[in-house]
C-alpha cells in the first residue's frame, strides 16, 4: 500500500503542480478534467442504492459552467441550469426527486474544484493558490499523526470512527504552522497580516475537516469505502482532494472580501 502511495505520488504530484504553476487554460483544462472525473465518481457510488443520477446532464452542466462560467454571472448559470435539471423530472418520469436533487449536489460539489483556478486569477493568486494545499495536507498529515499518537475522544464515531477531537485539534495546529511560515515566506511580496493569516488556517483547517467528513458522509451512506481506484493507494479523484474541495472556496473568499 505504501508503495502504490508513492507511486502515485510521485506520477501525480508533478501533474498538479504543473498546472498550478503554468496556470491560464492549462489549470482550467486539468480542473475540468477532474471534475469530470470527480462528477462521475459521485455519481458511481449511488449505484448501489435507489437513486439514478442523471449522469449526462451533470456532465454537460459541468462543461456548460466551465465554458461560460468565467464571462457570465456563475448564480446565473446555476439557476438555469437547476431550471432545467428540475424540469426532467416532470417531463421523464422515470426520474424523481431524489435523483434530480443528487444530480444537483454532485455539480455544486465538483464545481468547487473552479475555485482553484479562480485564486489563482486573483493578484498575488501564483503564491496564494499554494494555501489550499498546505492547509489541506498539513491538517490531514497533523490529524491522522496526533490522532493516532494520543487520541482518544472521539470525533464523529457514526461517520469516520477513527477520527479523534486530538487529532482535530493537531490538524488545526498543522494548517496554522504551516500558514505561519507561509506568511514569514512571502509577507513582503503579498503584504500578508499575521493576524488574518491565523484566522484563515483555524477556519480553513476546519473547512477541511469538514469536507473530508462530508466525503466519508457519502461514503458510508453508500456503502463504499473508496469513491473509485483511479489513484493507486489512495482511492479516488474525490478521496484525495475531499479536503481541498471545501477550503478553496473559503480561501478565496477569504482573499476576495477580507484580506483584500
Amino acid at each position: 500500500m505504501l508503495k502504490k502511495r508513492i507511486f502515485s505520488a510521485v506520477i501525480g504530484l508533478p501533474l498538479v503542480f504543473a498546472a498550478l504553476i503554468m496556470g491560464g487554460w492549462y489549470l482550467r483544462l486539468f480542473l475540468v478534467a477532474i471534475s469530470l472525473i470527480g462528477l462521475y465518481e459521485f455519481y458511481a457510488v449511488f449505484k448501489n442504492t435507489e437513486i439514478k443520477p442523471i449522469n449526462v446532464i451533470g456532465y454537460v452542466s459541468v462543461l456548460f459552467f466551465y465554458i461560460f462560467g468565467y464571462t457570465y454571472d456563475s448564480i446565473d448559470l446555476f439557476v438555469i441550469l437547476s431550471i432545467l435539471i428540475f424540469s426532467i423530472p416532470v417531463v421523464f418520469h422515470k426520474y424523481n426527486l431524489k435523483d434530480t436533487s443528487i444530480t444537483i449536489i454532485g455539480i455544486i460539489y465538483v464545481i468547487f474544484f473552479s475555485y482553484i483556478g479562480k485564486i489563482r486569477d486573483i493578484k498575488g493568486g501564483y503564491l496564494l493558490v499554494w494555501l489550499i494545499f498546505i492547509i489541506s495536507w498539513l491538517t490531514d498529515t497533523f490529524a491522522y499523526f496526533i490522532g493516532k499518537r494520543i487520541g482518544k475522544n472521539k470525533l464523529c464515531p457514526s461517520i469516520s470512527p477513527n477520527k479523534t477531537f486530538e487529532g482535530s485539534v493537531g490538524g488545526v495546529i498543522g494548517s496554522l504552522i504551516g500558514c505561519l511560515l507561509f506568511t514569514y515566506l512571502f509577507k513582503g511580496k503579498l503584504e500578508l497580516n499575521y493576524f488574518y493569516i491565523t484566522f484563515l488556517s483555524v477556519i480553513g483547517s476546519i473547512v477541511a475537516q469538514i469536507g473530508d467528513l462530508f466525503a466519508s458522509f457519502i461514503k458510508r451512506n453508500c456503502n463504499t469505502k473508496d469513491f473509485s481506484k483511479i489513484i493507486p493507494g489512495h482511492g479516488g479523484i474525490l478521496d484525495r482532494f475531499d479536503s481541498i474541495l471545501f477550503v478553496s472556496p473559503c480561501i478565496y473568499i477569504f482573499f476576495t472580501y477580507i484580506n483584500r
